[in-house]
This record gives C-alpha cells, sequence and structure tokens, in this order.
C-alpha cells in the first residue's frame, strides 16, 4: 500500500482543510516528517490509520478524541485518503462521530460516523461499498493486516515501536501467519486429520455391518455362515420339489371339480327356467285389464287437443263481455267530467289580460326588493369591517410587544449557550489530560512492579551465587580429599613393594639394587575401589557446580535485564509524584463531570434557543400579517360605506316600506297570488284537452270491443258442435265418459307409453322363459347329477396341501435370498475394508507426521514459521551486526520443550560477551535498533514470498532520539538503502540533526490561532 493524497479536516491539530499530495516524493521516496513537540506529527498517523481501519495509530486515542477542539458546529470533520495497492487504485473516505449545525432549524444534531470506500477505474469508482463491516474485511483483504498488526509492521507510533520485538510468542505467530499466509498448511493438517478420522469412521462402519450380518446369521465367522448358507440351499431344494408334486395333484382333483361344477350347473338352470315360466304366467289376468283401460285412454286422448281449442273460446267471450261493460261505465263518467272541465277552461281565458299586467308589477317591486337588500348588506357589512380593523391593529400592536419581549429573551438563552459551549469544548481537551494522567499514573505502576521484580530478581540472584559457591566449594574440598587419597594410595603400594625389596635385587620400579630407604608402614590402606568411588563422587559435584553456575550466571542476565527495564521504567517517570498523579486525576474527573454535564446542557440549550427562535418567527409573521389584515380591513370599510350611499340613492323619491322585510313581505304575498291564479290556469287548460281526448278515444274502444266479442261468440258455438260429433265418432256416450277415461295418471301421455311398454316386456319375457325351459329340458335330458361335495372337499384338501407346502418353499427361497445377499454384501465390505486399511495406514502417517507426533515433534505449519522467522532474522542480522558494530545478533530461542511443540520465542546473542540473554535486557536504543533491523527483515521475507503480503510502506514514529551520532548514521545509512528497492519511508522526529540529513521533509507547523498546517518541502538537505 502507497498513499497518493490524504486530505484531512477538523482534525487532531488541523482546524482548517489540509491536502498532502505524496505523490511528490516519487523521486524522494525517504522523507522526514518534522515539527516540533505537539504540532501534529503523529496526528499524520492517526488520519491514515483512521482512514483504514477507523482507529488512531495508538490505543490510547479513541475515534471521539479525533475531532478538532475548536471545530465549530458549522465545521465538518473527515479524512480522505487515495492510495493505490498493486496497480489498483482506492479511495477512502471516514469521519468520527461529533455533533454538528443541524440541517433543518438552528440546533444541534449528532454526526453519526460514516465511511465511503472506491475503487477507482481511470478516476472514476467503478464499486463502492458504505458499510462498515464490508468496508473493514476489504481494507483486510487488500493490505493483510488487521490493524493492530499493521501498527506493529508498517505504522509504528510511539510506544508501537518495539512491540514486534517483544511481542510474546502468540502474537509474533499470529502476525507471521497473516504476513505469509500460513494458514494453508494448517488447512493441509487439518485436512490430514479429518480424512483420517474419516477413513477410520469408514473402517468402523464397515467393521460394524460385517457384525450386524453375521449375528444377523447367528454365524461366529464368515465359515460357519458359508457351512449355513450350504445348508439352506439343499433345505431350499428339496421344499420345491415337493411343492410341484402336490401342485399336479391338486391340478387334477380341481379338474374333476370343475366337470362335476358344470353339470350341476345345468340342472340349476333348468329349475331356474320352471320358475320363470311360472311367474310371468301369473301376471296374465292383470296385464288384460291394463290392455282395456289403456285402449279407452288412448281414444280419449286423440280428444284433448279440440276440448281445450273449445274450453279456451268459451273463456275469452266470457272475458270479452266482461270488458264491454266496463268500458260503458267508463264512457258515462268521462262525459259529465267533459262538460265541466270544458266551463272551467272558458272562466280562464277571460281572466287573462289582468294577470299580464299583474306579472309586470311584480318584477318590477323584485327589483326594489333587491336594492334594499344590498343597501342593508352594505350598511352591515360596513360596521363589521370597521370593527375589524380596530380589532386587527390592536392585536397587531400586541404581537410588537411580544416580539421585542421574546427578542430579549432569545438573547439571555444565547448567551447561556455560549457559557456552556465553552465549558463543553473543554471535554476533549480533559479527556486527553486524563489519558496522559491515567498513563503516567501507569508508569509509576510499571516502576513500582520492575523495582519490586528487580528485587526478586537480586535476591534469586544472591540464592542462585549463594549456591554456585557453595557448591564449588564442596566440589574443591573433594577434589582435595582425592589428592589426599591419591597419595596415600600411592604410599600404601610403596609400603607393599618395600616390603618385598631385598639388598642387591633391582626395584621392579626403578631397576636401583641400593635401597637406602625403604618406606614405613601406612596406618590406612586405599583400594582402587575407593578411588573410583571418590572419583565418581567428586564427577557429580563437578556437575552440580557446573549446574549452579550455570543458572546464577542465567539469574545474572535476568538480574540484568530486571535492572534495565527498573532503569527503563524510572527513567519515564514524570516529575509529578504519585499523590500529584492521584489529585490531578480526581480534579480532571470533577472537571470531566462538569464539562459532560455542559455538553449536555448545551444540547438541550441549542434545542431551547431552536424552540424559541421558531416562536419569534411565528410572533414576527403573525405581526406582519396582522398588519396588512389591518390596512385591508380599512380599506374594505370604506369601500362598503360607498356602496351604501350609492344604494340609497337609487330609492329615493318611491314610496316603500322603511324596512325591507315589511317590502319582502309585500312581493311575497302578491307573487303567491300570481302564481296560484297561474297555476290555476295551466291546470284547467290541461284538465281539459285530456278529457276531451280520453272521451272520445274511449267512444271508439267501445264499439271495437264490441265487433270483438260478437265474432268471440259465433266461434264457441261452432266448436261446441264439432266436439259432440267427435265424442260420438271415438265411442263415448258423452262428455262425463270422456273425462272418466282421463282421470288419474291416464291424461299423461308418458304414463300411457310407461303402461304400454311393461305389457309388451311381459309378453317377452313369458316368451323368453318358455324358450330358456325348452332349452335347459334338452341339455339335462341325458345327465345325472353329480357328489359335488365330495369332490368340492378333495380339492380343497388338495389345494390346502399344496398351499402349506407352497408357502414353506416361498419362506425358505426367501431365508436363502436374504442368505445369499448377506454373503455378496460381506464379500463387497471385505474388498472395501482391505482397500481402507491400507489408505487408513497412509492418511494416518501422514496426517501425525504433519502435525507433529511423530518424527521431529514439529507441526507442518510450526515448521514453516521457523523456517521463515530464521529468514527473517538471517535479513534483520544483516543489518543489525552493522547497527550495532558487530555486537548483536538475534538467534531463535528455545523450540523444543519436552512433549510440548515450541514457538516463536527469540533472544539476543551479545558477541562481546559470548552470551545468549532476554530481549528484554536492550537499553532503549539498543532495542530501538533491534526492531528496526527486524522490522526491515520482515519487510524483505514478505516481500520474498511469491504470494505474500507487499509492503510497500514505512512509517516509524521516533526512536532515533535514543540514538548517538554514529549509530544514527548506521540506521540512516540502513533507511537509505532500503528505499531504492521502490518503497516509501517516512520518519517523524523532532530531531533537529535529521533535518539536516534528509532533503525531503513533510514539515508540520502550529498556527497564530491555535492550529497546524503541513505541507513537502523538497530539494537539498541544510546545512
Amino acid at each position: 500500500m502507497k498513499p497518493e493524497v490524504l486530505t484531512i479536516c477538523a482534525f487532531g491539530p488541523y482546524q482548517k482543510k489540509v491536502c498532502l499530495d505524496f505523490s511528490v516524493l516519487s523521486e524522494q521516496p525517504f522523507f522526514l516528517i518534522h515539527g516540533a513537540t505537539g504540532a501534529g506529527k503523529t496526528s499524520i498517523f492517526d488520519a491514515i490509520c483512521y482512514a483504514l481501519y477507523g482507529e488512531a495509530a495508538t490505543e490510547a486515542r479513541t475515534p471521539r478524541m479525533l475531532r478538532n477542539r475548536e471545530a465549530g458546529p458549522e465545521d465538518d470533520t473527515y479524512v480522505d485518503l487515495t492510495f493505490c495497492v498493486r496497480d489498483t487504485h482506492w479511495h477512502i473516505r471516514r469521519n468520527p462521530e461529533y455533533m454538528r449545525k443541524a440541517k433543518r432549524g438552528k440546533g444541534l444534531a449528532r454526526q453519526a460516523p460514516e465511511v465511503l470506500l472506491e475503487r477507482l477505474e481511470d478516476g472514476r469508482a467503478a464499486e463502492s461499498w458504505t458499510r462498515d463491516g464490508e468496508v473493514q474485511a476489504c481494507i483486510v483483504r487488500l493490505l493483510g493486516f488487521q490493524c493492530k498488526q499493521f501498527r506493529q509492521v508498517v505504522l509504528l507510533p510511539q510506544g508501537e515501536f518495539r512491540r514486534f520485538l517483544m511481542a510474546d510468542t502468540s502474537a509474533r505467530k499470529a502476525i507471521m501467519k497473516v504476513l505469509f499466509n500460513t494458514e494453508i498448511y494448517q488447512k493441509l493438517e487439518d485436512k490430514l486429520k479429518a480424512k483420517a478420522a474419516e477413513i477410520g469412521k469408514s473402517y468402523d462402519s464397515i467393521a460394524e455391518k460385517q457384525r450386524l450380518y453375521l449375528d444377523e446369521a447367528g454365524a461366529g465367522d464368515e465359515a460357519e455362515f458359508c457351512a449355513r448358507l450350504e445348508m439352506r440351499e439343499k433345505e431350499a431344494e428339496t421344499l420345491t420339489k415337493k411343492t410341484a408334486a402336490l401342485q399336479q395333484v391338486k391340478e387334477a382333483r380341481e379338474k374333476k371339480r370343475d366337470a362335476a361344477r358344470e353339470v350341476m350347473a345345468k340342472f340349476r338352470q333348468a329349475e331356474a327356467a320352471v320358475a320363470e315360466v311360472q311367474k310371468w304366467e301369473k301376471t296374465i289376468p292383470e296385464d288384460d285389464v291394463a290392455r282395456s283401460r289403456l285402449d279407452k285412454a288412448d281414444r280419449a286422448a286423440s280428444l284433448i287437443d279440440f276440448a281445450r281449442q273449445l274450453r279456451e273460446a268459451q273463456l275469452d267471450a266470457k272475458r270479452r263481455q266482461q270488458e264491454l261493460e266496463r268500458l260503458q261505465q267508463q264512457g258515462r263518467k268521462l262525459a259529465a267530467a267533459h262538460e265541466e272541465a270544458k266551463a272551467s277552461f272558458q272562466e280562464v281565458q277571460a281572466g287573462k289580460t289582468a294577470h299580464a299586467a299583474e306579472k309586470e308589477a311584480l318584477v318590477v317591486l323584485r327589483g326594489l326588493l333587491t336594492v334594499a337588500r344590498e343597501l342593508e348588506l352594505a350598511q352591515k357589512d360596513a360596521a363589521v369591517k370597521q370593527e375589524t380593523s380596530e380589532r386587527l391593529q390592536k392585536e397587531a400592536a400586541a404581537a410588537k410587544q411580544k416580539l421585542a419581549e421574546g427578542d430579549k429573551l432569545l438573547q439571555e438563552e444565547k448567551k447561556q449557550a455560549e457559557a456552556l459551549r465553552t465549558k463543553a469544548l473543554a471535554l476533549d481537551s480533559l479527556q486527553l489530560q486524563q489519558q496522559n494522567l491515567l498513563a503516567e499514573q501507569k508508569k509509576w505502576d510499571d516502576a513500582a512492579d520492575s523495582a519490586h521484580a528487580l528485587q526478586e530478581a537480586r535476591a534469586v540472584y544472591d540464592q542462585a551465587e549463594k549456591a554456585s559457591k557453595s557448591a564449588e566449594a564442596i566440589w574443591q574440598t573433594a577434589r582435595a580429599e582425592l589428592n589426599q587419597l591419591r597419595e596415600l594410595a600411592k604410599e600404601g603400594r610403596a609400603v607393599l613393594l618395600a616390603e618385598h625389596l631385598q639388598e642387591g635385587e633391582p626395584c621392579p620400579v626403578c631397576g636401583s639394587e641400593h635401597h637406602p630407604k625403604l618406606a614405613r608402614a601406612v596406618t590406612e590402606v586405599i583400594t582402587d575401589a575407593r578411588l573410583q568411588e571418590k572419583e565418581t563422587s567428586i564427577q557429580s559435584l563437578e556437575k552440580s557446580y557446573q549446574s549452579a553456575a550455570f543458572a546464577a550466571q542465567s539469574k545474572a542476565g535476568l538480574l540484568a535485564a530486571a535492572e534495565a527495564k527498573d532503569k527503563e521504567c524510572r527513567k519515564q517517570l514524570g516529575v509529578k509524584s504519585r499523590q500529584e498523579l492521584a489529585e490531578g486525576l480526581q480534579e480532571i474527573q470533577k472537571a470531566l463531570q462538569a464539562a459532560r454535564l455542559a455538553e449536555q446542557g448545551y444540547a438541550k440549550q441549542m434545542e431551547k434557543l431552536a424552540d424559541l427562535q421558531d416562536r419569534q418567527d411565528a410572533l414576527q409573521a403573525k405581526a406582519d400579517r396582522g398588519e396588512a389584515a389591518a390596512a385591508r380591513s380599512t380599506s374594505e370599510a370604506a369601500a362598503a360605506r360607498a356602496l351604501a350611499d350609492d344604494k340609497k340613492a337609487q330609492l329615493a323619491g318611491r314610496e316603500l316600506p322603511a324596512e325591507p322585510k315589511a317590502l319582502q313581505r309585500q312581493w311575497q304575498q302578491r307573487e303567491a297570488a300570481w302564481k296560484a291564479e297561474e297555476e290555476k290556469a295551466a291546470a284547467a287548460e290541461t284538465n281539459y284537452h285530456d278529457l276531451h281526448t280520453r272521451y272520445h278515444a274511449a267512444q271508439s274502444a267501445w264499439l271495437t270491443k264490441r265487433e270483438e266479442l260478437r265474432r268471440s261468440v259465433a266461434q264457441a258455438e261452432t266448436l261446441q258442435k264439432g266436439f259432440v260429433e267427435r265424442l260420438a265418432q271415438a265411442g263415448f256416450a258423452d262428455e262425463m265418459a270422456y273425462e272418466e277415461a282421463l282421470q288419474g295418471s291416464w291424461a299423461d301421455k308418458n304414463y300411457r307409453e310407461q303402461v304400454r311398454q311393461e305389457l309388451l316386456a311381459h309378453e317377452q319375457a313369458l316368451h323368453t322363459a318358455e324358450t330358456n325351459l325348452m332349452h335347459w329340458q334338452t341339455a339335462t335330458r341325458d345327465l345325472q347329477k353329480p357328489d359335488l361335495e365330495s369332490l368340492e372337499r378333495e380339492a380343497s384338501e388338495a389345494q390346502m396341501a399344496w398351499q402349506g407346502a407352497l408357502r414353506e418353499s416361498s419362506s425358505a427361497e426367501t431365508v436363502l435370498k436374504s442368505w445369499q445377499k448377506r454373503a455378496l454384501a460381506l464379500q463387497e465390505l471385505r474388498k472395501k475394508s482391505g482397500a481402507l486399511t491400507d489408505a487408513y495406514a497412509r492418511i494416518t502417517s501422514l496426517s501425525e507426521l504433519a502435525s507433529g507426533k511423530t518424527g521431529s515433534k514439529v507441526s507442518f505449519q510450526t515448521y514453516v514459521l521457523h523456517s521463515l522467522l530464521d529468514d527473517v532474522m538471517e535479513m534483520a542480522n544483516q543489518r543489525l551486526l552493522i547497527m550495532s558494530r558487530g555486537q548483536y545478533e538475534l538467534h531463535a530461542g528455545q523450540r523444543q520443550r519436552a512433549n510440548q511443540q515450541g514457538g516463536l520465542d527469540m533472544e539476543i546473542f551479545d558477541h562481546y560477551s559470548g552470551y545468549a540473554r532476554p530481549l528484554a535486557t536492550l537499553s532503549g536504543g539498543e532495542s530501538f535498533l533491534a526492531s528496526l533491523s527486524l522490522a526491515l527483515g520482515l519487510a524483505d521475507v514478505v516481500q520474498a514470498c511469491a504470494g505474500g503480503v507487499r509492503l510497500d510502506t514505512m512509517f516509524i514514529d521516533e526512536g532515533f532520539g535514543t540514538l548517538d551520532s554514529e549509530t544514527l548514521d548506521v540506521a540512516l545509512k540502513a533507511l537509505f538503502e532500503l528505499q531504492k528497492s521502490g518503497r516509501l519511508i517516512g520518519i517523524i522526529s523532532h530531531v533537529e540533526e535529521l533535518r539536516s540529513r534528509i532533503p525531503a521533509r513533510l514539515e508540520v507547523t502550529k498556527t497564530k490561532s491555535g492550529g497546524s498546517t503541513a505541507h513537502f518541502e523538497l530539494g537539498t538537505a541544510e546545512s
């Protein structure tokens, strides 16, 4: 990842918008971020880290603390970063939570945290993400780091620089897993383990199935199973033969039974035919009666239509006679009404002239009434509008008074809000002071812990040193005792030799024949076994001494580390004592509580101010509307008075009632009388014409109906004569006999047809029964009845015997098939079991080797991480040996502990002392060089690994102040070499000496307003 453009606004100490274009460093990628203490150098780190991860560069600062303390509600706080990853350009913008000016109204509103990530193509967004979780996942996927790892490898802020160097084995392992993507080796271990478990489970499943098959068969093993299978095959074959024999017997008996059934069926058919003939012969008398009645009904039915025509003609004549009588009565009434209407119509025609004159007088009176009403309304309207004008003028004056009072109250509330805002703005500053005091308090705690640890380390060292000296004294004493025993043994051997020496005989030791001074007898004889025992004891004591000495040396290293840590902790202590810090924290907490209350009060006060302002705006609008309405009302009152004067002039000189209501009553009475006369005349005329028309229509209708009645009577008489003649022709004496023939259901055509069909069916059934009887009598003439019951019993017995044998055979066959199926399944399982045995042995061996249970006892992933860490230390040592002038070199710690796999521990080897010691024993400057070398080595190895994370950028915050001039030269030389590979290297420092050595600088300066600004300066190094 390489930053391209960083824009920050109202962020940290940068109150105004600051834009930093990193592309100007393309020719000088090694640059210095320089400025005075507190100017905002580290805030550049905060901005980059916050843009990418939503967190500051150090854990001590929270996102809420990043907003500029002098920023007002109208100032936006955000960080905007454009960066490049593997030739792909990205843009991200993020803002923290803060209180801003409300978009509606004049209060404050909460600005929620927001983020936007875009992938750019040709300067435009091709893809975008706005959810924080999606953005975080995308950033981690792009850069290969979580925020904590980013701060340990790429962004090394104050207090975080030594963390990777001093990290425990688990933290260092987590970082290297991400950097080198070694999770694939862990996945390989897991897959091998899962595969071995899967094969083992499959093998157990096969064995369980084999056991179940054998248990179902009641066999102890497969040999017994095969023997039982063969026995069941023979049993099934025997039962099959028995079933076939019984089937032949059954079929023969069934054949005899079936023949007897056929003969017996013929005799039964003959008996049934006799019964059928007898049944139909019994219906013959009833059928003859029904046939005679059906003939009468058919003859009567032929006259039904003619009789219906006769009845219809008679009814029509009767109806027409009644209608003619009704028309005669109606005509007499219409004649009388017509004469009355004619007299009324002539009377109305005579008064038409006077009626028209009254209508014209009513029109004139109606116009005068309208003018009188308008005059009355105009007078009332003028009075109402005058009153409204006076009321509106009073209301407008009252609204102006309230508006002035509200403006005064609003100014007082604004002063209170400004006072609360001033107190609330101190919240971030107080939180930062609290964090600083807590950090100072923690330093005191760390110093107390390190002092206690130093005391314990010194006690442990003194004890170990004492034990070492004691062991050395015991060992030296034992050595002296051994020397003494050796002397005694030598003297003892000389005495034994002297006892056998004679003067003149050569000495077996020196060969001399003269022995002037023989050895005297000794008080104790020392044997070789005793000497050997003593030597063994001394070897054991020597080992104890060496072990104690090594332990003392180790404790000395720990003591040195504790002393260095204690010295470092005491060096970091501030000027304030613990008591002063505690008192300061109490004061800060009180001030924080007051500031938080002020912040809450400020938000409520701003809401109150917004409400007051809304009320003032409403009052102002109301006052303006009141004044405008009063002016309109005054103008409208003057217009109403002018209209009333005009109406008075129109009514002048006429004799009319004084009140419009009286004039209206007069007009209403005359108009009602005129309308009544108008309606009466219209009704008389309408009634006369209507009755005249109806009278003549009634005369015409009476004549028509009289002629229709004559024709209807003549038709009815003709039909009556014809009906009497047809009754005689059909054989009926009179109309009563005709009606008797059609009584009940016989008049229904369907019923007569049903009776006819039944009679025909009876005749056909009798004929069929007689024919069938003759057939079966002929068929049974030469036959005898068989003993069917005996034959049925014999066939049933044969059937039962065959079915029993068949069930036994089928059961045996079913059992045999299940056994054969088990045999095939066992054979298949035996093949699978053999294949799984070979696979399980192979996979299990690989899984145990990969997981570190066999072989070197190191898992595959741990082995890879050990190798990578060795590469990292090798690359780091190339720089560390140079920077430390050949004194220090990073070594791997213990990697195997009993039955446990080792981690990624490191230690520092001191070439001056010849011993390795813990990393914690390094001084501040030494740990800076070691951390820097390790970080650079890590970057080299990560880039060298195919598919690894590319470290294109590295920022280093402070640490150079702990180096002397010569060491600083060496460190800068290493960083200059590093940037030649294309990496962007930025260091933050206020050390003035660096200003003269690094030509490319990002200068951070404080402004007179209390904020900060930053810009790039390129060129030659300062002298």
